[in-house]
């Protein structure tokens, strides 16, 4: 994969042309041709935006890659203005040329056009800009920042990864580590809620959280989300504490994993699942479609992205030796596979967030089965450490979402208030009682500077993830025949659409909360 900049004037000029051949009236057949080639060009610029993030996420320090991606994002923010409005004057043209469109292109993305509000408005453009501008600053702070304490600097993995340091000195460097971090990386995010406020409001929303739903495309919306919140403190959060005070996952903790082992056990375990999963496999090893290496420079991240002109995903992460290593990488197995089989790419094709999480989620907690090829003897204890992490991140996707939302609807909020509203949101969610909270930990989640009002997705796909599982138990076909149906859904499908068609029950509804606790309890009693 070799990156070069797209021709973007060629493409704004295409797409000017469409716009004369409209206005003359030039036959239907002629102007969908051209809409498609123009979606050609798109989607191969699309592609080099994924690339050339890849490869500043491969070095955050390397400053002509980071200032290549931003005036890439920069320029084709723009351009997607341009094909919203050709696509609806092509659309609209005649009814010749909207029912060619949705032979041609698909009901779904004609729909999606048709109804799409929003796009991108030329108001925001500059604003939009200086918000990416500060989320690459975030993402370079966080990979080189360094704790100078008593004439030692700690990198955040050095203090994760050092074996020798006690109890009581890990958590003094952790505190401060996040505290003097907290100080940097909050004064860019005060900037990006100022900015994002302000972009709300030319908009007409009355806060950039609900902007932010929409914008995802959502089925549900904010009110929702706090409902889904109340329920998970109340069926949840007691069974979280209760299972990581009895479960040991000492011997889990202590044990480094060798990437090369993992590797090697992959092929072996997506056969035993199915050969949905088999092919898809032998494709990322086969072409090595991931990178999991270490490196003081790259990305401390874990994502998956796609080139459509290789057809290709890739695995970005990071591999340290944990266990928590093989749960990402299953994790993000999920979503290639999703792309494997069903990229969603190009304009106006949105990805519905949460039953991508769902392809993901779901996978790590249907592999059970599989697990004595990842983690040998302590298989048990890892599944055990699983479930104590899905129900992590019920508790952490509602209260990184109760945290944003908060914020948003108080743009005012100074560092210290943040940092407040963040503790008392980890007592009542149970956290701090477990890990014990300063109020400081937040910066640490990317999402919030980089994707912000996506963290609650990690908690509405685990929902129905854990219904699969608890499906598993009974039917083991049924859950995996169910999850490639989620997985091979048709585009612009919504969540709720999906789970009904799947037998699978309302996430936002207490009962179903109520309904996983018991799952969970049974599972962790067994």
């Amino acid at each position: 994969m070799v990156y070069a900049r797209p021709d973007l004037e060629g493409l704004r000029t295409t797409i000017d042309n469409l716009k004369s051949d409209i206005k003359a009236g030039k036959p239907a057949a002629d102007l969908v041709n051209s809409y498609q080639a123009i979606q050609t060009q798109y989607n191969h610029a699309d592609s080099m935006l994924s690339l050339i993030y890849l490869l500043y996420a491969f070095d955050v320090t390397n400053t002509a890659n980071r200032d290549e991606y931003a005036s890439l994002q920069s320029e084709l923010s723009e351009l997607d203005s341009d094909m919203q409005n050709v696509s609806a004057n092509l659309i609209q043209s005649s009814d010749e040329a909207e029912a060619l469109a949705k032979q041609t292109l698909g009901e779904g993305y004609v729909n999606a056009i048709m109804n799409e509000e929003q796009g991108v408005d030329e108001s925001t453009q500059e604003l939009e800009d200086q918000d990416a501008q500060l989320t690459l600053q975030y993402d370079n702070l966080c990979a080189t920042f360094m704790l100078l304490d008593n004439g030692t600097n700690w990198t955040y993995a050095d203090i994760q990864n050092d074996t020798s340091l006690s109890n009581d000195e890990y958590y003094r460097l952790y505190d401060a580590y996040n505290l003097a971090l907290n100080q940097k990386a909050g004064a860019i995010f005060l900037q990006q809620v100022a900015i994002r406020t302000q972009i709300a409001t030319l908009l007409h929303y009355p806060d950039y959280a609900t902007y932010c739903y929409e914008s995802f495309g959502r089925d549900y919306s904010p009110t929702d989300a706090r409902a889904l919140h109340a329920a998970v403190k109340k069926y949840i959060a007691p069974i979280f504490v209760d299972a990581y005070k009895e479960n040991d996952t000492s011997d889990l903790d202590a044990t480094y994993f060798e990437e090369d082992a993992f590797i090697k056990a992959l092929p072996a375990a997506a056969e035993a699942f199915s050969p949905l999963l088999k092919e898809p496999v032998a494709f990322m090893l086969n072409n090595r479609l991931y990178d999991l290496s270490d490196s003081a420079v790259k990305m401390d991240s874990g994502f998956t992205t796609y080139m459509s002109d290789d057809q290709a995903p890739f695995i970005f992460s990071v591999w340290t030796g944990s266990a928590d290593d093989i749960a990402t990488i299953l994790h993000e197995l999920g979503h290639f596979t999703n792309y494997y089989y069903n990229a969603a790419v190009g304009n106006s094709y949105g990805e519905n967030l949460d039953l991508a999480e769902v392809d993901s989620q779901a996978l790590v907690l249907l592999l059970f089965d599989e697990y004595e090829n990842f983690y040998g003897k302590l298989a048990d204890e890892a599944r055990s450490a699983m479930l104590t992490d899905a129900m992590f991140s019920l508790l952490s996707g509602c209260m990184e979402d109760e945290f944003q939302q908060d914020v948003y609807e108080n743009p005012t909020m100074t560092l210290d208030e943040m940092n407040a509203l963040y503790k008392k949101l980890a007592v009542e969610y149970g956290l701090d009682e477990v890990y014990g909270y300063r109020g400081t930990e937040w910066v640490l989640i990317s999402h919030t500077f980089q994707m912000p009002m996506y963290y609650i997705s990690y908690a509405v796909s685990m929902v129905p993830a854990l219904e699969l599982l608890e499906l598993s138990h009974r039917d083991a076909q049924a859950a995996k025949n169910a999850y490639f149906e989620i997985l091979m859904r048709k585009q612009y499908t919504s969540l709720g659409e999906e789970l009904t068609h799947n037998g699978l029950g309302d996430v936002f509804s207490d009962d179903t909360i109520a309904r996983i606790a018991d799952i969970l309890n049974a599972y962790l009693e067994e």
